[in-house]
C-alpha cells in the first residue's frame, strides 16, 4: 500500500528573486453537517524582503486562495499576511504561518494559490493544487490528522488557531527533526454515538507504524477512553526521543467494547534523529566513510547545500535550517545517512555520482566570486534537480537580444517534453535567470519571448502568448505592431528543440 502526504513546496522565482512557502491542508466537518478546508501556509522569511517600519522591520505577502469547481468559484480569499516585527532585517527574521478556513461542500476543487511579495512586487508566483472534499460518512469517521507545533489555553481570546479553549499552532508537515523530542497530533472523530448506539464507552488507540512491516512499534502505543458523541476532539503527544530516523505512519483507531475497529485514520510522519536508522555509527566510524573524507568545513557545508535539490521536502527543510550554522559532527552524520538511505549497499558510489554533477555545476555556472554559490544559480539548481538536459541551446550573440539558453528534457519526474528558458539580463555576469518553464512548480512567464528582446518596443493588448496547441506565438506581427527579427530564433528553438 502507498501512503501520501499533501505537502507542496512553492518556489516562485522571478528575475533572481524567490518566495519560498510550504503549503498543507486538512479537511474537517461540523456538527451541522458542513465541511471546511483548513489551509496552512508557512513562509520562509529569508526569501522575503523586509522593510523598515515604525515598530521595526517587517515582510508582507499578498496571499490569494481561489477554490474552483467545474469552472465556477466556490470560495476565495485575498489577504495581506504580515511577518512579526523584527529589529534586524537580516539576522533576526523568523518564519511565519498563516491559517485560514474555507466552508466547502463535497466536491473536487482546483485551488489556485497566488503569492506576491508586497515589498518586492516583481517577486510573485502561482501554483495549482487539487483538493477533494468527500461526503460525510453515515457512520463514524475521523477528520484529517494535523501535526501540532504548540498548544496552549487561549484565555477566551480566539484566533485562526483556536479550537475551543485552546490555540493550536500546526506544523506544516509530519517532519520531526533532531530538535523535536515530541510529536503531537489533533483530529476529530464524528458521529461515534451512531455506531455505538448512544453515549457508550469506546477506545482510541494511538500507534506509530513501521510501513515496511505494517507493524506497530509497541513502545509508542497508547490508548484513551471516550464516550460516544457527535464530535470528539482528540489530542495526543508521543515522546519520540528514541524514535530512529525513518519514515513511519501515525495511525489512530476507534474501537468499540468488542475491540472491533469502527474508524481509522493514518498520516505520514518522518523522523530525522541524525542517527542512521539501521545502525548507530559513532564519530570514529563516520570519519572513516566518504562523509569523513570531506575535510574542509566549508566544503562540507557547500556540499550539503547542493544536496537540497535531490532531497525530500523534509531533508530540504533540515538542510536549509542547518547547513550554515549546524554542528559539523551532526552534519556529517546527516550527510552519511542521506546517501545510505538511497543506497544501503554502496552509499559512497551514489554520492560520487552526485558529486560529479556538483563539480560540473561549479565549473560551468560559477559566478567567479564568493557572492553566490553556483548551486544557488537557476541553471545550477535545474541541473542538479533534473540532470543534464537532452538538448541545450546557447545563444550569446544574437542581435538585439540578451544572452539566453533553452534547455530541453525528454522527460522529468513531473513532465515530458520539459523546457526551460534562461537569460542574462546583465549581459556580463554569467548569472542566467530562469525566465520560463513548462514544468509544474517552476517559474512561468508566458511573455518570456518579449523579455529577451532589447528594443523598447513591445506589442500590446494581448497577454496570452500561447496558441491552442501550447506553442509560443510569434509576436513579430501581433496586433499590427511591427518588430524586427529579434528573438525569432528563440521561438524556433523553444518550439523545435534540437
Amino acid at each position: 500500500m502507498k501512503y501520501f502526504v499533501t505537502l507542496l513546496l512553492i518556489a516562485a522565482a522571478l528575475r533572481g528573486f524567490s518566495i519560498d512557502a510550504y503549503f498543507n491542508h486538512s479537511v474537517f466537518h461540523t456538527p451541522e453537517g458542513g465541511a471546511y478546508v483548513e489551509t496552512h501556509m508557512l513562509f520562509n522569511a529569508s526569501s522575503l524582503e523586509f522593510k523598515n517600519a515604525a515598530r521595526g522591520y517587517q515582510a508582507k505577502v499578498e496571499l490569494t486562495y481561489i477554490f474552483e469547481s467545474q469552472g465556477k468559484v466556490a470560495n476565495y480569499s485575498k489577504n495581506i499576511i504580515k511577518s512579526p516585527f523584527v529589529t534586524d532585517s537580516i539576522n533576526a527574521i523568523v518564519d511565519f504561518l498563516d491559517v485560514q478556513r474555507f466552508p466547502l461542500g463535497p466536491n473536487n476543487y482546483k485551488l489556485s494559490i497566488k503569492l506576491r511579495d508586497i515589498n518586492n512586487p516583481k517577486d510573485s508566483g502561482m501554483i495549482v493544487q487539487n483538493i477533494t472534499v468527500t461526503e460525510a460518512s453515515e457512520s463514524v469517521f475521523f477528520s484529517d490528522i494535523v501535526y501540532l507545533d504548540t498548544i496552549y489555553q487561549n484565555q477566551g481570546k480566539t484566533s485562526s488557531y483556536s479550537r475551543g479553549n485552546f490555540d493550536m499552532i500546526p506544523k506544516i508537515s509530519g517532519y520531526h527533526g533532531p530538535n523535536d523530542n515530541t510529536a503531537s497530533i489533533y483530529a476529530e472523530l464524528y458521529q461515534s454515538e451512531i455506531a455505538l448506539g448512544g453515549a457508550n464507552d469506546y477506545l482510541v488507540l494511538f500507534d506509530i507504524i513501521d510501513p515496511k512491516t505494517d507493524e506497530a512499534l509497541s513502545e509508542f502505543r497508547a490508548m484513551k477512553r471516550f464516550k460516544g458523541n457527535e464530535v470528539q476532539p482528540i489530542i495526543h503527544q508521543w515522546n519520540i526521543e528514541n524514535l530512529k530516523t525513518g519514515n513511519y505512519l501515525v495511525r489512530i483507531e476507534a474501537r468499540d467494547r468488542n475491540n472491533a475497529v469502527i474508524a481509522s485514520k493514518s498520516s505520514l510522519v518522518q523522523r530525522h534523529s541524525l542517527v542512521p536508522s539501521s545502525d548507530s555509527l559513532d564519530d570514529f566510524q563516520i570519519s572513516s566513510t566518504f562523509a569523513g573524507r570531506i575535510h574542509s568545513e566549508d566544503s562540507l557545508r557547500n556540499m550539503l547545500y547542493c544536496m537540497r535539490y535531490t532531497a525530500s521536502i523534509y531533508e530540504e527543510n533540515y538542510i536549509d535550517k542547518n547547513w550554515e550554522q549546524g554542528d559539523t559532527t551532526e552534519l556529517r552524520r546527516f550527510f552519511y545517512t542521506f546517501w545510505r538511505e538511497r543506497n544501503i549497499v554502496d552509499p559512497g558510489s551514489s554520492w560520487k555520482k552526485y558529486e560529479k554533477r556538483i563539480a560540473y555545476v561549479e565549473e560551468e555556472f560559477g559566478l567567479g566570486n564568493k557572492r553566490r554559490h553556483a548551486c544557488a544559480t537557476d541553471r545550477g539548481r535545474v541541473y542538479l534537480k533534473y540532470g543534464k538536459p537532452d538538448t541545450r541551446v546557447i545563444q550569446n550573440r544574437e542581435p538585439n537580444a540578451s544572452p539566453y539558453e533553452i534547455w530541453h528534457f525528454y522527460k522529468t519526474p513531473s513532465k515530458s517534453n520539459a523546457k526551460f528558458v534562461f537569460y542574462d539580463p546583465s549581459l556580463v555576469t554569467n548569472d542566467y535567470v530562469l525566465l520560463h518553464s513548462n514544468v509544474p512548480g517552476e517559474q512561468v512567464d508566458y511573455s518570456w519571448y518579449l523579455q529577451l528582446s532589447t528594443p523598447m518596443i513591445s506589442p500590446s493588448g494581448n497577454d496570452e502568448p500561447l496558441s491552442s496547441s501550447g506553442e509560443v506565438i510569434d509576436y513579430n506581427n501581433l496586433n499590427g505592431t511591427q518588430m524586427n527579427s529579434v528573438g525569432s530564433r528563440a521561438l524556433d528553438f523553444w518550439n523545435n528543440p534540437r
